[in-house]
């Protein structure tokens, strides 16, 4: 028997999409929220921002979990997460409806099965048995990839980005 994961991740990479499209935060918005409702997602909040000079990133909160993208219009490409718990939501959808809204010439999908919970490695539970550690504080505690100037591959520290006004 096989194990059964608590949610399902779908990472999408949509390539040569309509850049218009891409930069448009109305369009984007519209088309995250009717992907949710085409997957079966029970839709509770969501937030949208516009970048300068250009690019769209949002989230759709839902019940079952969320619904992510991030836009790179210059590049005609969008980066897409839909994370679902339950048997109720179809993520597929989504994914299918987003890729075919933003004709996409290129797609990547890969799925990732979230909570293996009896793939838990047994040594790390006596551990979490023990007790809250005391993590160190402070920037020398980071680790590289989060400290400051780290070449993180960041998205808006890569493209400079600013806020809208």
């Amino acid at each position: 028997m096989g194990v059964k994961p608590l949610g399902r991740h779908l990472l999408l990479e949509l390539f040569e999409c309509d850049a218009t499209a891409l930069s448009s935060l109305p369009t984007v918005k519209t088309s995250m929220l009717e992907a949710a409702n085409r997957a079966h997602a029970t839709i509770v909040n969501h937030v949208f921002h516009e970048f300068s000079p250009f690019g769209v990133s949002g989230v759709v909160v839902i019940a079952e979990s969320h619904l992510a993208i991030h836009t790179w219009p210059e590049y005609r490409f969008a980066a897409v997460d839909v994370f679902s718990c339950g048997e109720v939501l179809q993520p597929q959808l989504a994914a299918e409806y987003l890729a075919e809204r933003f004709t996409a010439g290129r797609i990547s999908v890969v799925e990732l099965g979230r909570g293996l919970l009896n793939q838990v490695v047994e040594e790390s539970r006596p551990a979490l048995a023990a007790g809250p550690q005391r993590r160190p504080r402070g920037p020398s505690a980071r680790p590289a990839a989060f400290k400051r100037g780290a070449d993180t591959q960041g998205r808006r520290a890569r493209r400079g980005r600013r806020p809208a006004a």
